[in-house]
């Protein structure tokens, strides 16, 4: 399956959710402790126009509004739900990490975030997972062992956003907007993901 990746400018930004979750019963909005109200408002808006009738949760945030959620979406404080282990599919002997049993129980999730670019570091889309999950930094075992079950990725990068259904190649897409070399974590991920496609 080609992944498909887009950016614009955040102003008139209008999110196309991935085909993915179209149809499907509960949908998983994942932000970041750094995401921002315009790119979050309107990746709402693009949710309800393209799966009005799909539940979507949205990760508790200070930067929602009531006026942000329509029918259908709710703000879901994963971190008061109970937790569960999760290893990599078809791992016996990989460690694992802890975090809601929401991002299973979805449908699909999506993360979202934002980045300046003059202090960007790590994959902001992976590093947004990271945020959820206990029992391991390292980002390359939390992509791993979470990436099934995310089917999207949205980043602000100052007055510009870029989205995609590829977590790998949303993070990628960042670094050359910024100019600067890719963080090394993708492209070992990259190589490994193929391997085990």
């Amino acid at each position: 399956m080609v992944s498909v990746t887009r950016s614009g400018k955040l102003e008139g930004f209008a999110y196309t959710p991935p085909s993915s979750i179209f149809r499907t019963v509960r949908v998983l909005l994942t932000l970041s402790q750094s995401a921002q109200a315009p790119a979050l408002a309107a990746a709402l808006r693009g949710l309800w126009r393209f799966t009005p009738l799909t539940r979507v949760l949205v990760t508790e945030h200070p930067a929602i509004e009531a006026w942000m959620l329509g029918a259908n979406m709710a703000v879901a404080d994963v971190d008061a739900l109970p937790a569960r282990p999760y290893v990599p599919i078809g791992s016996t002997t990989a460690r694992s990490v802890f975090a809601s049993h929401l991002f299973s129980d979805c449908n699909g999730c999506i993360t979202l975030c934002s980045v300046d670019p003059a202090t960007l570091d790590a994959p902001p889309s992976i590093s947004t997972i990271a945020e959820y999950v206990r029992g391991s930094t390292d980002l390359s075992a939390i992509y791993r062992t979470m990436r099934t079950y995310f089917v999207g990725a949205i980043v602000q990068v100052g007055e510009h956003v870029i989205w995609g259904d590829d977590l790998l190649d949303v993070d990628a897409a960042v670094y050359r907007l910024v100019g600067r070399p890719e963080h090394p974590v993708l492209s070992e991920l990259r190589s490994t993901t193929n391997e085990h496609a």
